[in-house]
């Protein structure tokens, strides 16, 4: 692959979108296989990101009534967001609901920028049906999480499979930012320094 297929083949923050699927306030509690704190905060990064650069951001939940909001975390640095967030019943993937699906459509974006609890069955169906609708899927894997290690690895492997990229929070932030020297690169290095260098070691 050449430099420029590379660049080419870059998500940027003109055509993608956030989704961040399902980060409720009883799914985080089931994450065991990453800190609870890291996939907050790069929760976090990803809806600041959106919110300061103006690329859509989707957010979902299911079955409120039994697993909760939007953790606070979220709701903070995207109340537009939360309060359009999309609400479904018992469904596994977010897709099955119509309503997301067709505003996802509407908006024209050929990248999803995702992530989502529990990795191993959220996320997971959330991934595989934007594959199968034809969007590129980026995963941003500390921005998820699962009971476990082993239900993060079979579910990155299973995905990696059909084409989705698997990535962190640094690694998607410069992906759509490629330089700091510049007042558009300065807003992405100071989410990331708010959001995640300031805490190191907290």
């Amino acid at each position: 692959m050449s430099d420029h297929t590379v660049l080419d083949n870059r998500f940027r923050t003109d055509d993608s979108v956030v989704m961040l699927v399902d980060h409720q306030t009883a799914t985080i509690g089931w994450v065991m296989s990453l800190p609870k704190k890291t996939v907050i905060a790069s929760c976090r990064v990803l809806a600041r990101m959106a919110v300061e650069y103006q690329m859509p951001l989707i957010l979902t939940t299911t079955m409120e009534e039994y697993v909760g909001p939007t953790i606070a975390e979220i709701q903070e640095v995207a109340p537009d967001a939360f309060a359009n967030r999309f609400k479904r019943g018992g469904e596994l993937s977010c897709w099955d609901d119509q309503a997301l699906e067709a505003a996802v459509k509407a908006l024209g974006k050929t990248n999803i920028i995702l992530a989502g609890l529990t990795t191993d069955i959220c996320l997971l169906w959330a991934a595989q049906d934007a594959v199968r609708l034809g969007y590129r899927v980026m995963v941003v894997a500390d921005a998820c999480g699962t009971m476990s290690t082993l239900g993060d690895e079979i579910t990155y492997s299973r995905l990696r499979q059909i084409g989705v990229r698997v990535s962190v929070t640094n690694s998607t932030v410069t992906e759509l930012v490629n330089n700091f020297g510049t007042p558009e690169g300065q807003k992405a290095q100071k989410i990331l320094g708010d959001e995640v260098i300031s805490k190191l070691g907290s």
